[in-house]
């Protein structure tokens, strides 16, 4: 059938009009992964084929280095905001703040320990994009006046489950997911990094990032979402009853007036005119380093914070820091972290793939805080301000910049005036013709 001339001039406009000004791309999703605890070090020892498979599709490094103190709660929150625990000021599981004086606790849900850092749910939430967490410590919080799109309070779920929830998410609206499960940390802690009972944690861990992949293959999400997978930090082996540092043997506990925390690390606040007397009898010890505040090493980043007390205690690897004889953590644990983040035992794993990320790529150690810079870059939006750096993981980042397209506030591209110029003289021209 012969299309009148008016006709194919209308559908010849029609189509470049559509292509002038509608979508061309939009940017990719990003999904946030950390499994607690997950040494750089098992996939060394232990057989993980799903992270295997993982490595092949994307980019993986030895491993990572993180914060210190290498706690869950302020490694997590490092990873979120790019900001050293100084800088976002939780320092610790456990805290005392001398100005609101009271005591953080992993329960804590008030909104002005929280505020010194800006994590990425809310940075993408800032930008206009829709963020989703399934458990990260801080994510139940109301962050700068501030939440998540969607989130979910902390409980005991099966990750299976978790897995399920958060790419349904990506499959709608949701531009970034956020996803924490708390293994293989506990079978760390409680029979040691070395135990079978962690290995096999280990593998079960390994068969659910088979399943994401799976799930993120079968819901048509491979080819649209970036995966990020890492972990806090590491862990090491301990015994409480043959290798503790009890503080009552070392000094007058009538000289203190607060500590906070234990185990791989102890903050004391001495009694006025007594840091010096404290100092010196607690520096005895030869299993652990003593710190005045000022003198806390300036490559941890940790001393510039008001939470941060006028002496911390860091024990050497393996050894625990506490009050006195009858204290104990758990009488049972044959595995801590919490120490020197120059340690490997302390070391996080890193993977990432998707389709901005470079593929069967092994990239050098960089710092966890440039994570938060790789998801920023990733979602196309401007980061808060932070300190990690960019330019240690654009290597792996194979996302191209619009050579021929404007990104809008809506994550579309727009053809440029000049693209639209070309296309106007090509229309006068398809008119001349017909």
């Amino acid at each position: 059938m012969h299309l009148p001339t008016l006709g194919m001039t209308s559908l010849v406009l029609s189509l470049l009009v559509l292509a002038a000004v509608g979508v061309a791309a939009r940017r990719n999703k990003v999904l946030l992964v950390s499994m607690d605890g997950f040494r750089w070090d098992y996939v060394k020892t232990i057989s993980t084929p799903n992270l295997d498979r993982l490595a092949g599709l994307g980019t993986r490094a030895e491993y990572i280095n993180n914060t210190f103190c290498t706690k869950t709660f302020p490694s997590h929150y490092s990873v979120a905001t790019g900001l050293y625990e100084e800088s976002h000021g939780i320092i610790g599981n456990v805290m005392y703040d001398p100005e609101f004086n009271e005591t953080f606790s992993p329960r804590t849900r008030e909104s002005k320990w929280w505020n010194d850092g800006e994590p990425i749910w809310i940075t993408a939430v800032r930008n206009g994009l829709k963020s989703a967490t399934y458990f990260w410590p801080g994510s139940e919080v109301k962050i700068r006046g501030l939440r998540p799109t969607k989130y979910k309070n902390y409980s005991s779920v099966d990750v299976q489950k978790q897995i399920d929830n958060v790419t349904d998410w990506l499959k709608g609206d949701i531009d970034i997911a956020v996803m924490y499960t708390p293994q293989p940390d506990k079978a760390g802690h409680k029979f040691g990094p070395n135990s079978r009972e962690l290995r096999e944690k280990v593998q079960e861990m390994d068969s659910a990032v088979g399943y994401l992949l799976d799930m993120l293959e079968e819901k048509e999400l491979a080819s649209v979402v970036n995966l990020v997978l890492t972990s806090d930090h590491g862990m090491t082996e301990i015994d409480f009853q043959k290798k503790r540092i009890e503080i009552a043997s070392l000094v007058n506990l009538s000289d203190i007036v607060r500590k906070s925390d234990k185990g791989p690390l102890m903050h004391i606040t001495p009694v006025e005119g007594k840091l010096e007397s404290v100092y010196q009898a607690l520096s005895k010890s030869d299993k652990m380093t003593v710190y005045k505040k000022e003198d806390i090493p300036e490559y941890w980043h940790y001393k510039n914070n008001r939470r941060v007390m006028p002496i911390l205690c860091v024990a050497d690897e393996g050894w625990s820091i506490l009050w006195d004889k009858d204290d104990l953590i758990n009488k049972t644990d044959r595995g801590n972290h919490g120490y020197d983040n120059r340690l490997t035992s302390m070391k996080p794993l890193f993977f990432a793939a998707g389709p901005d990320i470079r593929k069967n790529h092994t990239c050098q150690p960089f710092l966890s805080v440039d994570i938060y810079s790789l998801l920023c870059t990733l979602l196309e939006i401007n980061p808060a301000p932070n300190n990690g750096s960019l330019e240690r993981v654009r290597n792996f980042i194979v996302k191209p910049k619009p050579q021929t397209a404007n990104l809008t506030n809506n994550g579309t591209y727009m053809f440029p005036s000049a693209v639209l110029l070309s296309l106007t003289l090509f229309v006068f021209l398809v008119f001349d013709f017909l």
